[in-house]
């Protein structure tokens, strides 16, 4: 048993305990993982419920917990960061508190290395659920139509590509160490999404990504930070802003730039009646930069393409909003 190489599990909590009681469902089916030479790295993000009380009586129980308690620093990408830094695994699992793997989840992921050594990520099918139990899709690495398994490995490379305007592909698995640590969660700037840009970086550091037949339960939750209507989400806008470049300066961007500019595009709408909502409550400087912030994005946005999805008179209504970033901010400052 102990010639099985440490395996760290990072989960991030907030609040967890008031959300939905997630630190006890979490740690149901992480101690119970058949694979025993496992490290839970447990970071509390500063939470003020009882978080912190659920997860130190767990940690007395089972001495793999360890427990670390940060600042909060309003974003999620710190929190990983935190747990990519504390982490000493040869390998790599990253698990959200809300969600739910199988038993043998772990081991699974594991084996698949032991007969794929050229693998660099293992993931699970993964299946995201509504909380009232309906399916919303089933990812066998790209998407599936059933829970079916067969064994499936795509290039790094291809698998980024294929993440250029929205995520053709979902991975929740486990990661060789040097790969999940190749970029850090700890990006430049604070983004609400700010850890899929990460994310993309380090697929592509994977030579291959392979799926085992175990399975990744994730679940959305309608009161999730990625789900509230919040000033936050202006930051989608922003994250487009960024991609754009990093996606042109790896040559990715040309083959998908219909579907990344069709969608940067609705994240703009979107993020500019965000600002609209909430600008009232905003500082003079916040004020200043988030709509700075929204300007950048129209000026990058590649408005011939975006038009060109469209027909008809959608085509002539869109075509008339993008002619100037004045007028698309104050058209849907008044458009309710």
């Amino acid at each position: 048993m102990q010639d099985l190489p440490l395996i760290s599990v990072i989960t991030t909590y907030y609040n967890s305990v008031q959300l939905g009681d997630f630190v006890k469902s979490s740690m149901n089916c992480l101690l119970n993982q058949t694979y025993s030479n496992i490290e839970f790295i447990c970071v509390n993000d500063g939470s003020i419920d009882s978080t912190l009380e659920d997860l130190e009586y767990f940690a007395k129980q089972d001495p793999r917990v360890k427990i670390f308690t940060k600042e909060n620093q309003k974003y999620a990408q710190y929190s990983k960061a935190y747990g990519q830094e504390k982490a000493s695994g040869e390998f790599i699992f990253l698990f959200d508190h809300d969600d739910l793997i199988d038993f043998d989840t772990i081991e699974k992921c594991y084996q698949t290395f032991l007969s794929n050594p050229e693998l660099d990520i293992v993931t699970p099918i993964v299946i995201t659920k509504f909380t009232n139990g309906e399916i919303k899709s089933i990812h066998n690495i790209y998407l599936s139509d059933s829970l079916e398994f067969k064994f499936k490995k795509f290039t790094g490379s291809q698998i980024i590509r294929d993440t250029v305007g929205k995520y053709d592909n979902h991975i929740r698995g486990l990661y060789r160490k040097d790969v999940f640590k190749s970029n850090s969660y700890n990006f430049s700037e604070p983004l609400l999404n700010g850890d899929e840009i990460v994310e993309r970086l380090i697929f592509e550091e994977a030579k291959f990504v392979g799926n085992c037949d175990a399975t990744y339960t994730h679940f959305i939750h309608s009161d999730s930070s990625a789900k509230l209507l919040s000033p936050k989400k202006i930051d989608f806008a922003r994250t487009d802003f960024l991609l754009r470049e990093i996606f042109k300066k790896k040559g990715i961007y040309e083959n998908r730039r219909a579907i990344f500019e069709f969608v940067a595009y609705k994240n703009l709408v979107n993020a500019i009646k965000i600002f609209h909502s909430f600008s009232s409550d905003m500082s003079r400087e916040e004020n200043r930069k988030q709509k700075q912030r929204l300007e950048d994005a129209y000026h990058q946005l590649d408005k011939k393409t975006v038009i060109s999805k469209f027909t008809g008179f959608a085509k002539i209504y869109n075509a008339f909003l993008l002619s100037s970033f004045s007028l698309l901010f104050t058209f849907y400052k008044y458009k309710k």
